[in-house]
């Protein structure tokens, strides 16, 4: 539409042209020499208004995308903020920029290689039957279960409970990891120590803990039995 606007306009133009330079020049050039010469100024008026027009015309077309390569190249050309003129082309990421998923262990997930072997050792004495201050398989108590557990992985601990729960440090529940301590007031006083028991596993759902009991000998449980939370009193370790 634009087009023929400006060829109707160049047209125009190019006659008013002519009778104008007609009247002016009547007694100047012969009529027909005129005429030829008016005729070729038309013409290149024309040509120069077509030539504009389809030049404007196709710079302003939107631009179509047809193969893979081009469109590559157009997705890699930098775009400039309106706001701030800042390049906002989003690089593509490098492989050591990628995220990584958060592999830390948790904290009651952690252990050493010597808890591990205590523990193992006092997992090998499951089953052996409670004896007051025994120490062997015949029979043993629940500290004289702990101390050899310990001993055996080269490590020498207080022999009874008072003395663990003397040594140890206190620490919450919460902060549990296998090879601490469990200790528990089972007697008539409830505020007095008499049981210890050594962590094994920890989970999100549970504390299992193995220990020598008087009734079952060496066995292992969990703080989610009633029985044994509420006879607990806290939680202990020594490094």
């Amino acid at each position: 539409m634009k087009l023929l606007e400006r060829l109707l306009f160049s047209y125009k133009y190019g006659r008013g042209f002519l009778k104008f330079r007609f009247r002016e020049s009547e007694t100047i050039l012969p009529h027909k020499t005129y005429l030829n010469s008016s005729k070729k100024i038309i013409l290149l008026t024309l040509f120069s208004s077509i030539t504009l027009s389809i030049t404007s015309c196709g710079s302003s077309k939107p631009r179509v995308v047809t193969t893979k390569k081009e469109a590559a190249r157009m997705e890699g050309r930098t775009m400039k903020s309106p706001a701030t003129g800042n390049d906002s082309r989003v690089k593509p990421r490098k492989p050591d920029e990628e995220e990584t998923e958060d592999n830390e262990v948790k904290p009651y997930a952690r252990s050493t290689d010597l808890i591990d072997e205590v523990v193992e050792n006092a997992m090998d004495y499951k089953g052996v039957r409670y004896r007051y201050g025994g120490t062997t398989r015949k029979g043993m108590d629940c500290s004289g279960l702990i101390g050899v557990a310990f001993e055996e992985a080269g490590k020498t601990i207080p022999r009874t409970s008072r003395a663990l729960y003397a040594q140890a440090d206190n620490i919450r529940l919460d902060e549990v990891r296998k090879g601490d301590f469990l200790f528990f007031a089972t007697g008539k006083n409830k505020r007095q120590v008499n049981h210890v028991a050594l962590i094994t596993r920890v989970t999100p759902a549970e504390i299992e803990f193995i220990h020598s009991t008087t009734s079952r000998g060496v066995i292992t449980s969990t703080l989610n039995e009633a029985y044994w939370l509420n006879a607990f009193l806290r939680a202990g370790r020594i490094d």
